[in-house]
């Protein structure tokens, strides 16, 4: 009789990656899509970046998942930021909206008390800045530079289309673009604006997927 391959958690997998990964273990428990080498990724990001008060922004939180493994490589530098921008209402695109409402059925209490609870526990609350509301709105009001942006949020090709002409333009010489499901067998905007705006682009160097995930790093001048 054939064995059945051996399927490891979560957390064995990331654990097989080193015991310097041990800080991620929270993002595990955490609802949401993100593979293993994703979470790795966005976590040596955030650590790459400078020590005194980087600053990085997640559009598209949901509960926390990404969250976590963001400010995890924040944590111990001198006055770091995470500012995580999400209405906190299940909305999306066509393709994402039924699967968020389902999911926050199984939520106890309200996305964002979820999403703050998920944080605290994993002892990174302190570290956040969180804005309720929809990134185009948000994007009036920013005032500085970022050093790290991940575009997560409305996955159809105007809004991120929108979300990456409101943003990118805020990340330093030097910082970090990072966009999810650019790999997707469903979802076509974030692959269509990095195709026609990124790559094209040579202001963005660098460039990489991991996964689903694309990053690309901003030229110096």
């Amino acid at each position: 009789m054939s064995k059945k391959p051996l399927r490891l958690g979560t957390r064995a997998r990331l654990l097989l990656r080193g015991l310097r990964y041990a800080p991620l273990l929270p993002f595990a428990s955490i609802d949401g899509w993100l593979t293993v080498d994703e979470a790795i990724t966005l976590y040596e990001l955030s650590r790459a970046l400078p020590h005194e008060a980087p600053v990085a922004v997640e559009i598209g939180s949901w509960q926390g998942k990404s969250s976590v493994c963001l400010a995890s490589g924040l944590q111990g530098k001198r006055q770091p930021r995470l500012c995580c921008i999400d209405p906190f209402d299940a909305s999306g695109d066509g393709e994402s909206s039924p699967t968020y409402g389902e999911r926050a059925q199984r939520v106890d209490g309200e996305l964002r008390r979820a999403f703050e609870q998920n944080l605290r526990d994993a002892g990174l609350h302190e570290l956040i800045d969180v804005r309720q509301g929809f990134s185009h709105q948000q994007a009036q009001h920013w005032q500085g530079s970022i050093d790290l942006l991940f575009l997560d949020g409305d996955h159809s090709y105007p809004s991120v289309r929108q979300d990456f002409e409101d943003w990118a333009p805020k990340v330093r010489p030097g910082g970090y673009l990072v966009m999810h499901d650019v790999v997707h067998p469903v979802h076509e905007g974030p692959a269509r604006v990095v195709d026609e705006l990124v790559r094209r682009d040579p202001t963005w160097v660098e460039a990489r997927t991991v996964d689903s995930m694309f990053v690309a790093r901003k030229a110096m001048v």
